[in-house]
């Protein structure tokens, strides 16, 4: 039997793949554990030895190749989990590399673990994952953050970025070229990945970047004027932070 682990981020993921596994691939494999963050994941596989990782590209504070960096060997076989756009998939079929695109189908989530098992037996050195990281590495800089929106993942540079407004469970993105994107991760999740030096919450709702502030205007009810011309409220309860902060930059 093939001893897996899962890792990934989101709650509802994790356990939607552990259900197909079980109900459509429970002979050759068994879940033995899952992780929602780098470190964990480092510990996890540290620990259990696995044959086989199914790794989502997108991790809380970080990556699948920045966890795979910090791993000694990889004497594992790994399905990347992805929403990505063209380029990086057809970077994973040059590798030979098995990948799934969500949402996870069953008939690809059945090929992908059967010619990872074909690996396994061979006893073969997982070399193609090392070629991953060589081509698509570069295109994961500090600078870069992946948005998950309805029907991939868009990634900008961090200092692109002008404000992050909450919208329910999602995130509206405003842009230095006055375009907006509707991200799924929560503001919280989302402020997570933001440098703090540049990145300050200003509101329960609001999250600006501080390099396209353009004017604070104080009163009862304060706000933030930005570059692109939108307001941005500042809370009662922020409201001394927020001055403290200013004060630096004058």
């Amino acid at each position: 039997m093939i001893k897996a682990v899962h890792i990934e981020d989101e709650p509802r993921n994790i356990e939607l793949l552990e259900t197909m596994i079980q109900q459509h691939c429970a002979d050759d494999v068994t879940l033995i554990g899952n992780a929602k963050n780098i470190p964990d994941a480092i510990k996890l596989i540290n620990r259990l030895k696995p044959d086989l990782v199914y790794l989502d590209i997108e991790l809380n504070k970080g990556n699948a190749f920045e966890l795979l960096d910090q791993l000694p060997d990889i004497d594992f076989q790994v399905i990347f989990i992805t929403a990505y756009n063209e380029y990086a998939v057809k970077a994973f079929r040059h590798n030979a590399v098995d990948y799934l695109l969500k949402p996870i189908s069953i008939a690809e989530l059945q090929e992908a673990t059967a010619k990872a098992i074909v690996k396994i037996n061979s006893l073969s050195v997982n070399t193609d994952i090392l070629k991953v990281l060589k081509d698509l590495k570069s295109n994961f800089s500090h600078n870069k953050i992946g948005l998950p929106v309805t029907d991939g993942v868009i990634f900008i540079n961090k200092d692109e970025i002008v404000s992050c407004e909450a919208k329910g469970s999602y995130t509206l993105v405003s842009l230095e070229n006055k375009k907006k994107i509707t991200c799924s991760k929560t503001l919280k999740e989302l402020e997570q990945l933001l440098p703090e030096s540049n990145f300050i919450r200003v509101h329960n709702s609001w999250v600006i970047n501080t390099q396209f502030l353009k004017k604070y205007y104080k009163g009862k009810n304060s706000y933030m004027e930005m570059e692109d011309g939108s307001t941005v409220a500042i809370s009662f309860r922020k409201k001394g932070e927020i001055l403290s902060f200013l004060k630096h930059l004058e």
